[in-house]
């Protein structure tokens, strides 16, 4: 496990540079890529747990911040030093040395020494003699970040399971969706955050084991697994220094592929902090999972047994509606798109994914970080091949035949087939909608319209391409997905606390199908529209349509950014409902695909204010 700390993280923001000044332009926990604090323009995502706790493990980014070679510490003692490279961290007027584990020109891996005071403060490197200019950072007693597979603090996390019988593991599997774990098993998840340790003996020896939940009572860890809270069993180091792990029990009644799991730590003395959002593989049969949505993926291991990868497509028909409130204005928005994802998928690949239908398992909230504009990329999507089925797809439905080009970089396929962009909106352009009934489309867009799902057979079509052959897929929205209502449904600008629980209410829906909530929040400020660099947080949770009623717990909605409404041409925080469908797949695959998925979410709402 301790290799992983050492990777250098393919962040994509950062060059090797000779300046002989060392700059900073980022703090990170080291496991869920918060930042601590938030920089103006630092191109990372926001996480709540943004401050560095006491003991863990940090990131710091920057340029001419370590030698050009990378280096590592190994073994005890820790340095203070490493590659001519040292950190200062100084908080009410104490000043630390914090402990290099890897460095490199562009990113230092630290721990922060558990006798760092708690509060605002700043940190410098001094790398070959020259020091940096301060950098702010935010000291916590506790603030615990999952590691992840994909090394970006989202997706699948780190977890090894205790010994199955059933299954005939061996301690310490890691848990993917090709090995699973059940209700009732024992899990282990790997981070870092869980606070001090004695610092008169962190640099010289490995931590002592000691169980901040020895006692129930004065635990100040929870773990939430699908709205459920876990049996904690052990929580504290590893037997590495600023390696934390937390031992618990899968409850009763959980199971996917993408169930999310969530760390709160707080006691009297540190405050509740939400760390990051990860996923974990259960299934009380396994050991491969499968969905509710229609994902299984024992036929996909069966695939990737026999020829060492999958071929995999997924089509997504989404439609997002909103009413807006920009500018002093009411407007009504309607975006339709289809995105097609054609590739190659290793096993490592796949264990890596966060779904084909972009969303969590039933039952689950997922919370994910994004820059400017939701939803954030998976990061797996940036290293598979992709396949050509022909120079563009095409869709067909009620109301007429769309192109859905490939995407100018040649990954993937996707295009508006609806609606207009927010400029185009903005301008008075755009479409009408095409996964919505367009009667009553208004003629201006100042002009009123009622939000409808139109019903009917979409099909999807492909010409066919060097890797994929011609296809035509289709899939039915129902009269009864159509007939969706949305009854407690709030007016425009409504402000919503984020410390009680949100129920959802609604009518209608396909019974097959599910209900798509999503909670939208961006420190977009008053007027000015989303650069680069603007993060927020994209929360999507999955219920059965047939329950006529979903929870958005009150550590899910924490997880949100405050706003308030603003000025800005882009709303800040989105509440948004509406129905979605199993992913389907044809009864005869076309030539070069092992696997294709089609589905769609359509879901409407307002522009509001997370309180």
């Amino acid at each position: 496990m301790k290799t992983l700390f050492a990777i250098v993280l393919t962040l994509g923001l950062l060059a090797a540079s000779g300046f002989a000044q060392p700059s900073i332009v980022q703090i990170q926990n080291a496991a869920s890529n918060a930042v601590s604090p938030l920089p103006a323009t630092c191109g990372c995502s926001a996480l709540p747990n943004a401050g560095i706790a006491q003991g863990s493990y940090f990131s710091i980014y920057g340029s001419g911040i370590g030698p050009s070679a990378y280096q590592f510490w190994n073994p005890y003692p820790l340095p203070t030093t490493l590659g001519q490279t040292s950190i200062s961290v100084t908080v009410n007027g104490t000043t630390v040395a914090a402990y290099p584990e890897f460095v490199y020109s562009t990113q230092i891996n630290a721990v922060l020494p558990s006798n760092t005071p708690v509060g605002t403060g700043t940190l410098t490197v001094t790398y070959n003699g020259a020091t940096s200019a301060t950098f702010p950072i935010t000291v916590v007693p506790m603030s615990f970040g999952n590691f992840t597979l994909n090394e970006a603090g989202s997706g699948p996390g780190i977890y090894t399971q205790a010994y199955n019988a059933k299954l005939g593991t061996t301690p310490n599997t890691e848990v993917t969706p090709f090995s699973t774990v059940a209700p009732g098993d024992y899990v282990t998840i790997w981070g870092t955050g869980l606070g001090a340790v004695d610092a008169t003996t962190e640099g010289s020896a490995p931590p002592v084991q000691t169980n901040l939940c020895g006692s129930g009572s004065t635990c100040p860890v929870t773990v939430w697994i699908a709205g459920l809270q876990a049996q904690v069993t052990y929580a504290g180091r590893s037997p590495y220094t600023a390696e934390d792990q937390i031992d618990f029990i899968v409850p009763n009644g959980v199971q996917g592929c993408y169930v999310q799991v969530a760390v709160q730590t707080g006691s009297a003395t540190a405050p509740t902090v939400v760390g990051n959002f990860t996923s974990l593989s259960v299934d009380p049969t396994g050991p491969t999972c499968s969905d509710a949505d229609g994902i299984n993926y024992g036929t996909l291991s069966t695939v990737v047994q026999s020829k060492g990868k999958a071929n995999v497509a997924a089509v997504s028909l989404l439609s997002n509606f909103l009413d807006l409130s920009i500018i002093g204005s009411l407007l009504q928005w309607d975006n339709d798109t289809v995105s097609g994802e054609l590739a190659t998928f290793s096993q490592s690949e796949l264990s890596t994914f966060q779904g084909f239908t972009l969303a969590p398992s039933v039952g689950n909230c997922s919370v994910s970080a994004f820059l400017q504009y939701p939803p954030p990329k998976d990061p797996v999507l940036s290293e598979v091949s992709y396949l050509d089925a022909g120079a563009s797809l095409s869709i067909q439905g009620p109301s007429g035949t769309q192109p859905v080009p490939k995407n100018t970089n040649g990954k993937g396929y996707s295009g508006l087939v609806g609606g207009a962009s927010i400029m185009d909106l903005l301008l008075g352009g755009g479409m009408n909608p095409f996964f919505l009934s367009t009667a009553g489309w208004p003629g201006t867009m100042n002009s009123p319209y009622t939000w409808a799902v139109e019903p009917g057979t979409f099909t999807v079509n492909a010409p066919g391409g060097a890797d994929v052959g011609q296809f035509a897929v289709p899939i039915t929205v129902s009269s009864a997905a159509a007939s969706f209502k949305w009854t407690n449904q709030p007016a425009t600008s409504s402000s919503i606390p984020r410390t009680t629980p949100l129920t959802i209410n609604w009518t209608g829906g396909d019974p097959n199908g599910f209900v798509d909530i999503t909670l939208i929040s961006s420190t977009l400020t008053t007027g000015q529209t989303p650069a680069a660099d603007v993060p927020g947080i994209l929360v999507e949770c999955i219920a059965p349509a047939s329950a006529n009623t979903f929870v958005v717990p009150t550590y899910v909605l924490q997880s949100l950014p405050s706003t308030a409404m603003s000025q800005a041409l882009e709303p800040p925080g989105e509440l948004l409902v509406g129905p979605a469908s199993v992913a389907t797949s044809p009864t005869t695959l076309p030539s070069g695909l092992d696997a294709l998925y089609i589905f769609y979410h359509y879901i409407e709402g307002a522009s509001v204010t997370w309180q």
